[in-house]
């Protein structure tokens, strides 16, 4: 979901879903009456009562005054690996294609591998791509996303499958679920906004949310879904995980109730549908989107084995337009609520979409201090967008092809995978200079892989192992063999 003025979802929660936390129903609002000026007005009487409201609705347990650190859990691979992903989602022009694939010059994945220095993407896929008629699922449309996979793996990258939607499908206009979930009077009657977040605010979106919500026939169509594709995917090379669903929107419920009570029982029923067909692959799940301005939710962990945690990060500020002025410490404490949920959910974690439109003022700026916030974090993140586009996108290619200015920010040396567990690492992007270090306590096996982006390094870089004498270094990926212990490496690019 990517929008230019993110505050009108804060607004309208309040005016529809959150004031006073009644269950009556809410009156339909108009959001394209609310002006950016009388949105930015209300900021911070607004982030005072959703955020009073938001701690005082949690459980004790899930309010952000936590003393005790909870334990850091970690994504590992097949043989005990950390897996820190870097990477990108493919893509938002699937979305709009007739096919709801991402087109082919999107897709160069030893590009994204090499140049950029990334090791995964989220692969948007959609139900009514899977399931266009009640039952029937396109199995051509799978083969092509099993292929993609495939594709990736072979140029290195692993691969998280997103269920995306937005504003519920192309019933109105977006993507996600089939028409055939929905009344078809609720399409015939609704009149796009102009601004298409709002969207999701009019009666007949919430309409067809709070239909799907309170059907059990249609949530065990979408988890039959779901067994259907992962039925045709377990096991295909570089397949990581599952994203149950973009964004899960709340229809016309408080969304403090629909985190907390009603998102985790129908994650259950997914994840055993996908469990019947495929006992391995590791399954990602999301909180509302609420949560995307970094701030706690009260979505309660899906009480199954083997979880990803996957929230999203747009600042307030970014997707506002408003310009970043640079306030790292906000960025540095949102992110550390996303993470400490994670701790506490005792699941890894992965920002499964960040970013920002290049016209915004301070982008760069942005992504550059959130990325190095997350190597503090030792964290992965999936940008948003690989695709390709003017000033307003969000896209990494410039429409020349060439890496726009969010490429050009994110693509920075990192761990990847490590035999081990890492403790730290470092980039000054202005000396070429990287600097990282870890354990490795017998936890793993297999190598340390380190991504030294040809990007970040034009020229090659010269790579020292635990202070041995450098070496000169061309390739996008140097690896590490394990030998036990502490570990440092340092890579210093060619002038």
């Amino acid at each position: 979901m990517r929008l230019n003025d993110l505050w009108h979802l804060i607004a309208l929660c309040v005016a529809l879903t959150f004031v006073g936390c009644d269950d009556s129903p809410r009156p339909a609002t108009d959001a394209s009456d609310t002006s950016a000026e009388d949105v930015v007005d209300a900021h911070e009487e607004v982030l005072d009562t959703v955020a009073n409201e938001e701690l005082a609705d949690q459980p004790a347990d899930l309010a952000p005054d936590v003393v005790t650190p909870p334990v850091r859990q970690w994504l590992r691979d097949a043989t005990g690996g950390v897996l820190i992903l870097r990477g990108v989602n493919l893509a938002d022009a699937s979305k709009h294609a007739a096919d709801f694939l991402p087109p082919p010059e999107l897709t160069d994945f030893q590009r994204l591998h090499d140049e950029l220095g990334f090791d995964a993407v989220r692969l948007l896929v959609f139900w009514e791509a899977v399931e266009p008629v009640r039952g029937q699922y396109d199995d051509v449309y799978l083969e092509a996303v099993r292929t993609l996979i495939e594709q990736a793996a072979a140029a290195g990258l692993w691969v998280v499958v997103d269920m995306h939607q937005d504003v519920y499908g192309r019933g109105f206009g977006h993507a996600g679920a089939p028409e055939w979930t929905c009344d078809a009077a609720l399409y015939a009657t609704f009149v796009p906004p102009a601004n298409w977040f709002a969207g999701y605010f009019t009666p007949e979106v919430q309409g067809c949310f709070d239909a799907f919500w309170a059907s059990a026939d249609l949530r065990g169509a979408f988890a039959g879904s779901w067994a259907a594709v992962a039925a045709k995917l377990a096991g295909t090379p570089g397949l990581l995980a599952y994203d149950l669903l973009n964004e899960p929107f709340w229809g016309t419920t408080n969304f403090t109730e629909f985190d907390q009570n009603l998102l985790p029982p129908f994650y259950e029923e997914v994840i055993d549908a996908i469990r019947a067909v495929d006992p391995v692959t590791t399954i990602g799940f999301e909180p509302s989107p609420v949560s995307n301005l970094g701030w706690d939710s009260a979505l309660q962990r899906p009480d199954r084995p083997r979880l990803l945690y996957l929230p999203h990060f747009y600042p307030p500020e970014i997707e506002l337009g408003t310009g970043y002025t640079g306030d790292r410490a906000s960025l540095a404490d949102a992110l550390g609520r996303l993470a400490n949920k994670a701790s506490r959910f005792k699941v890894p974690m992965v920002i499964g979409e960040l970013g920002a439109r290049r016209d915004v003022g301070g982008a760069a700026q942005f992504l550059t201090d959130t990325y190095s916030l997350l190597d503090e974090e030792l964290a992965g993140a999936l940008l948003w967008d690989g695709g390709q586009g003017g000033d307003g996108s969000y896209g990494i290619w410039a429409p020349d092809g060439t890496p726009a200015l969010q490429a050009q920010a994110v693509a920075r040396p990192y761990l990847a995978r490590v035999a081990g567990v890492p403790t730290a690492w470092t980039w000054d992007p202005d000396a070429g200079r990287f600097e990282a270090s870890w354990n490795e306590d017998g936890s793993a096996q297999g190598a340390t892989e380190v991504r030294l982006p040809s990007l970040a390094f034009p020229a090659g870089a010269w790579v020292s192992v635990d202070e041995a004498p450098p070496v000169p270094w061309s390739d996008s990926v140097f690896s590490v063999v394990s030998v036990g212990g502490a570990r440092t490496l340092s890579a210093t690019g060619e002038p």
